[in-house]
C-alpha cells in the first residue's frame, strides 16, 4: 500500500524531492540496492485550495531533471487521452485510433532514451481514463525506465484507477499539511503587496492554512475596502470582522458575492461550460454578442476570480470558484443552460461535450440516447472512456436500458473485472431482449472465469441451461462448464471425451474444440490436443456482434502444448505466429498468458535472466487486469530464485502464495514442486521426499500426466537422494502408467526419470542410466531445453561414477555444468558437485567457465539481442515487434543490460554496442 505522509511543507517538498532522486537514480544501483521497491509513482493529495498545484510547481523548479507537466480540468475526462498527450507533448489525434496508446507509451519511451524523465499531473483526479490507464502503464514501467510519474490530485471525487495505483508497491502518497502562520504571511505578501499585521495574521487563522482560503479572505477585504495598507503593512478596517469566514467555500462565496450581476452571470456560464471558454463561446449560449461580454470578463478577471490567456480563452483561477459557483446556481437554471450549451452548433459536433450537457440537463432521455451512441461511436478504441461516459447513465433508472451491455463489455475490456461483472448483473436485472440477456451472460461468465472465480461461474452456467434457450447456446454452455472444470483441476481429468472427434468437427464452436484440447493435453496426448487446439483457433474470430471476448480462447493454448510437446525450439516459432494472430484479432487482454509461456521458453532454453523479467512483465499484466490464473507463472518465477540460489526469495514467495487463495491451474500444485527444490537445495532431502510424494500422488490422482512426467526427473532425484524408495517406486509406476510418452521430446524425460528409477530399485543397472541418459540429453539439447539437458547429464555422471569411471564421470559432470554454470543456475551447479564427491569425482570450479555478472559478456543472449536493435536506432516498440514481446519486457532487458555495461541511457548503450562492431 502507498504510505501517506505528513509534515511541514519544506520538509515534504525535501521529502518529495529525494523520493524522487531515488526513482531516478541509474538502473542497477539506487532502484536494485534496497529489497524495497524504489518508489515510480509519487502522488500529493490535498484538499481544494489547500496549494497542491503550487507544491507541485515548486518540486519542478527544485529538481535537476528533464520535466513535462499538464494539469487536468473538469471536462478533461470527456477527451480520451487528452491530458496523456499533452504531458508527453504529442499531437492529439481527432479521432482515437486502435492503439493510440501504445503511440504515447512508445513515446514515452523514446524520451527516456535520452536520460531520466519527471512527468507532472495536477488535478489527475479530472483527467481521462485513457490517460489514466497509460500514466498506470509507464507507473509500473519505470521500474525499468529512467522515470518518474507525480500526481497531484483531491481525495474527492474518487477514481477507481488512481486508487488502485495509489496501492501499487512502488506508489508513495504524501498528504499536504496547513500553512503555518509565515507561509500565510507569505502569501499575504504576494496577493496584496504588504506585510500582515498581528491582527490581520490573526483573522487569516481562519483560513487553518488553507492557502485558497485566505486568497479568497485578503481579496474580499481589499475589495470591501475593509484593508488598510500603510508603508508596506496591511491591517484590518473597523468593520472587517464582519468579512472574516469560516470555511474555505464560505471565503469564495463572499469574494463571489462583490461581483457586479454581469460579471456574476458571465462566471455562471463558465462553470457550466465546465472548462475554458472564449467569450464567443459564451456569448453563443444566448445569442449575444462577444463584445458585450467584456466589460463583464474584465471586472471578473480584475477581481481575480478569472483569468485569460493571450487568446481570450477564460477560465477559473482557481476551480474552487468554480465548484461554488456552479452550485450556488439554482438547479433549475443550471438545466436551462446545459440544455442550451448542449444545444449549439460547437457541442453537436463534439460528441463527448454535448453528452455531458444531455446527462447534465437530465430533461431528454431521448436525447441523453442518441447522444450517448454518438459518443461511444467515436470510442471504439478507448473503453476506459467509454467507461466515464456511461457510467452516470447506468444509474439513472428506465434511461439506462441498453447502457450496461456496453459498459459492462468496456469495464471487461480495461480490466475491471469485478465492476465489469456486477455491471452485467445489473444490466440482467432490467433487460427484456435476448440478445442483450446473452451478452451480459457472457460477461458475467467472462469475468468469473478469468478471476478464477470457478465456483461461481459453474453455478451460473448452471442457472442459464435451465432457462429456455436454444441448443446451440446450451452446447455452448456445457462446453464453457467442461472448461471451467479442467481449469479449476477439482476433479480426475476425464478419460472420456467430451466430443467425438471422429465426426464433423466444423459445427463445433471453439471453446468446445479448445476443451477437448486441453483434455487431451493434460492426459498425455499432446499431439491430438495441439491439433484440436489450432483447429479452435482458426475458427475463433472476433464477435461481430461487440459483446466483448469470450471467457475462453483458443489462442493461449497452442504455444503452450507445443512446449510440453516438442520443447521450447517449437514452442517459440509457434508463439511468434500465435502473437501475430492475437495483435491482429485485437485480443490484448491475452498478452500475459502467452508472456507466461514464453517465459517458459526462455527458461527451457537456460536464459533464466530473460525468463525472470517476461514472467514478472506477464505477472505485472495479470495483476492489473485482475486476472486468477497466475499459479503456473507464479510458480515458475519462484523457481527461477531457487535456481539462482536466492533461496530467501523464493520461501518468501512461496509464503506469499500460500496466504492468499488464488486457485491451482488445472489443479496443478506448482509450488508445491518448486517447495521440494528448495527444500533439497538447503539439503532437507527427507522433507524433500515427503514433499515431492505429496505432490506426485496428487499429480497422479487428478490424471495430469503431461506435468506429471515433466516433474519425474526431480522426484526421482531427490527420491534417490533421500534414499526414499517409496517414492522412487512411485514415479516409476507412474511413469508406465501414464503413457505420456508419445511424442520424443517428452519421452526422453520419461525414459531418463524411469532409468533412474530402476537403477534405484534394482530393477535396472547404472550402464542403462548411462546410455539413456547419453541419449535423452542429445533428444533434449535439439529441442532446445537446455536445462532438462543439464539434468540428463548430471544423473549420467552420478551413474558412471558410481560405475567407477572417473574419467567418464568428470566429462558428463563437466558438460552439465557448462551448462548450469551458463545459465546461472547456481543450485543446480552446487548439487552436481556436491553429488559427485563422495563418489571420489571432485570437480575443479576453475575448470568451467561462470558466466561474468558484468560486461557484454554477462548479457544474456535476449539482452544481445535487444541491444544490438537499439544500436541500429530501433524504438522499444520496433524491438518489441521484431522480437513479438511486450514493449514492457523490452524495457526490463534494456534495464538489465545498463545495469551489467554500468550506462545510463539508451544512446549511451547504442554507442557502446557500435564501439563493439567497429572494434
Amino acid at each position: 500500500m502507498a504510505r501517506v505522509h505528513k509534515q511541514g511543507r519544506r520538509e515534504l517538498i525535501d521529502d518529495l524531492r529525494a523520493a524522487l532522486s531515488t526513482a531516478l537514480a541509474p538502473t542497477g544501483t539506487s532502484r536494485g540496492a534496497t529489497k524495497a521497491p524504489a518508489p515510480t509513482t509519487l502522488i500529493l493529495t490535498a484538499g481544494p485550495g489547500a496549494g497542491k498545484s503550487h507544491t507541485l510547481a515548486q518540486l519542478r523548479s527544485e529538481v535537476d531533471v528533464r520535466t513535462t507537466s499538464t494539469s487536468a480540468h473538469e471536462l478533461s475526462w470527456r477527451q480520451p487521452f487528452a491530458v496523456a498527450a499533452a504531458l508527453v507533448g504529442a499531437d492529439l489525434l481527432a479521432a482515437i485510433p486502435d492503439g493510440y496508446g501504445d503511440t504515447l507509451y512508445d513515446h514515452v519511451d523514446a524520451m527516456c532514451a535520452d536520460g531520466p524523465l519527471a512527468l507532472f499531473l495536477d488535478d489527475a483526479h479530472h483527467a481521462d481514463a485513457e490517460s489514466l490507464t497509460l500514466l498506470t502503464r509507464l507507473s509500473a514501467a519505470a521500474r525499468d525506465l529512467p522515470l518518474v510519474v507525480v500526481f497531484g490530485r483531491r481525495p474527492l471525487p474518487e477514481r477507481e484507477l488512481l486508487t488502485r495505483l495509489a496501492a501499487r508497491p512502488t506508489a508513495r502518497e504524501w498528504s499536504l499539511p496547513p500553512m503555518s502562520g509565515k507561509e500565510i504571511a507569505a502569501v499575504c505578501c504576494e496577493v496584496i503587496g504588504a506585510e500582515p499585521d498581528r491582527a490581520l495574521l490573526g483573522a487569516l487563522a481562519a483560513a487553518h492554512g488553507n492557502p485558497m482560503h485566505a486568497i479568497s479572505l485578503l481579496r474580499t477585504l481589499d475589495q470591501s475596502g475593509d484593508l488598510i495598507i500603510t508603508d508596506g503593512r496591511a491591517t484590518l478596517g473597523a468593520g472587517a470582522s464582519a468579512r472574516v469566514s469560516t470555511g474555505d467555500r464560505d471565503a469564495v462565496a463572499e469574494h463571489l458575492a462583490l461581483l457586479d450581476s454581469r460579471a456574476r452571470d458571465l462566471t455562471q456560464k463558465l462553470a457550466v461550460w465546465g472548462g475554458p471558454a472564449t467569450l464567443i463561446d459564451l456569448a453563443a449560449i444566448d445569442n449575444a454578442a462577444p463584445a458585450s461580454l467584456i466589460g463583464a470578463a474584465q471586472s471578473a478577471t480584475d477581481a481575480g476570480i478569472l483569468t485569460a490567456d493571450d487568446g481570450g480563452t477564460l477560465s477559473f483561477t482557481h476551480d474552487l470558484y468554480a465548484d461554488v459557483t456552479y452550485q450556488q446556481l439554482a438547479p433549475a437554471f443550471r438545466t436551462i443552460l446545459h440544455d442550451a450549451i448542449a444545444d449549439l452548433p460547437q457541442t453537436r459536433g463534439d460528441h463527448q461535450r454535448e453528452t455531458h450537457h444531455r446527462l447534465a440537463s437530465g430533461t431528454d432521455p431521448n436525447a441523453i440516447t442518441d447522444a450517448v451512441r454518438r459518443a461511444r461511436d467515436d470510442l471504439t478504441h478507448s473503453p476506459a472512456v467509454v467507461v466515464d461516459l456511461l457510467d452516470p447513465l447506468a444509474r439513472q433508472g428506465d434511461t439506462a436500458t441498453g447502457v450496461h451491455l456496453p459498459l459492462s463489455v468496456a469495464l471487461a475490456r480495461t480490466g475491471q473485472l469485478t465492476r465489469a461483472a456486477t455491471t452485467a448483473t445489473e444490466g440482467l436485472a432490467h433487460t427484456t431482449d435476448p440478445e442483450e440477456f446473452a451478452g451480459l451472460r457472457g460477461v458475467q461468465l467472462f469475468a468469473l472465469v478469468a478471476r478464477g472465480e470457478t465456483h461461481q461461474a459453474r453455478a451460473l452456467v448452471d442457472e442459464t441451461l435451465a432457462l429456455p434457450i436454444d441448443d446451440a447456446v446450451a452446447e455452448r454452455l456445457g462446453d464453457l462448464r467442461r472448461h471451467v472444470g479442467l481449469l479449476e483441476g477439482l476433479s480426475p481429468v476425464p478419460t472420456t471425451p467430451f466430443i467425438d472427434v471422429s465426426t464433423d468437427l466444423s459445427r463445433r464452436s471453439a471453446p468446445g474444440l479448445t476443451t477437448e484440447g486441453l483434455r487431451l493435453f493434460l492426459l498425455g496426448h499432446l499431439d491430438a490436443g495441439l491439433q484440436l487446439t489450432l483447429q479452435a483457433s482458426a475458427r475463433e474470430t472476433t464477435d461481430p456482434a461487440g459483446r466483448g471476448p469470450h471467457p475462453t480462447s483458443a489462442d493461449i493454448w497452442p504455444p503452450l502444448i507445443e512446449l510440453y510437446a516438442r520443447g521450447p525450439a517449437a514452442a517459440a516459432d509457434l508463439l511468434t505466429g500465435m502473437t501475430r494472430l492475437r495483435t491482429s484479432r485485437g485480443t490484448d487482454w491475452m498478452t500475459a498468458y502467452h508472456e507466461f509461456t514464453r517465459a517458459g521458453i526462455e527458461l527451457g532454453f537456460g536464459h533464466l535472466d530473460d525468463a525472470a523479467a517476461t514472467w514478472d512483465a506477464g505477472l505485472e499484466l495479470a495483476a492489473g487486469a485482475d486476472m486468477g490464473w497466475t499459479s503456473l507463472a507464479d510458480g515458475g518465477r519462484t523457481m527461477i530464485d531457487v535456481l539462482r540460489g536466492d533461496l530467501a526469495a523464493a520461501a518468501t514467495r512461496l509464503d506469499a502464495w500460500a496466504s492468499g487463495d488464488a486457485p491451482d491451474q488445472f489443479g496443478i500444485k506448482v509450488h508445491e514442486r518448486v517447495q521440494t527444490l528448495l527444500l533439497e537445495s538447503r539439503r532437507k532431502l527427507r522433507p524433500a521426499a515427503a514433499a515431492a510424494t505429496a505432490n506426485w500422488t496428487s499429480l497422479m490422482q487428478r490424471r495430469l500426466f503431461t506435468h506429471a512426467t515433466m516433474f519425474s526427473v526431480d522426484f526421482a532425484r531427490i527420491g534417490t537422494r533421500a534414499q526414499d524408495l517409496a517414492l522412487v517406486e512411485a514415479v516409476a509406476d507412474g511413469l508406465a502408467a501414464s503413457g505420456a510418452t508419445e511424442l520424443p521430446y517428452l519421452a526422453a524425460i520419461a525414459a531418463l526419470a524411469g532409468a533412474r528409477c530402476d537403477a534405484s530399485l534394482g530393477r535396472g543397472d547404472l550402464r542403462a542410466v548411462v546410455e539413456v541418459g547419453r541419449e535423452s540429453a542429445e533428444v533434449l539439447h535439439t529441442a532446445g531445453d537446455q536445462l532438462v539437458e543439464a539434468s540428463a547429464w548430471e544423473e549420467t555422471a552420478c551413474a558412471a561414477a558410481a560405475l567407477g569411471d572417473t574419467e567418464a564421470a568428470r566429462e558428463y559432470a563437466r558438460t552439465a555444468l557448462m551448462l548450469t554454470q551458463g545459465m546461472g543456475a547456481v543450485t543446480a551447479s552446487s548439487r552436481i558437485v556436491s553429488r559427485l564427491r563422495p563418489m571420489g569425482v571432485r570437480m575443479d570450479p576453475n575448470t568451467v567457465r561462470d558466466r561474468p555478472t558484468h560486461g557484454w559478456d554477462s548479457l544474456t543472449p535476449t539482452e544481445r539481442t535487444v541491444a544490438d536493435l537499439v544500436a541500429t536506432g530501433a524504438s522499444g516498440a520496433d524491438v518489441a515487434d521484431q522480437l513479438f514481446i511486450s514493449p514492457r519486457t523490452v524495457q526490463t532487458h534494456v534495464s538489465h543490460a545498463l545495469a551489467k555495461l554500468g550506462l545510463k541511457t539508451r544512446v549511451e548503450l547504442a554507442a557502446y554496442v557500435a564501439g563493439r562492431h567497429r572494434d
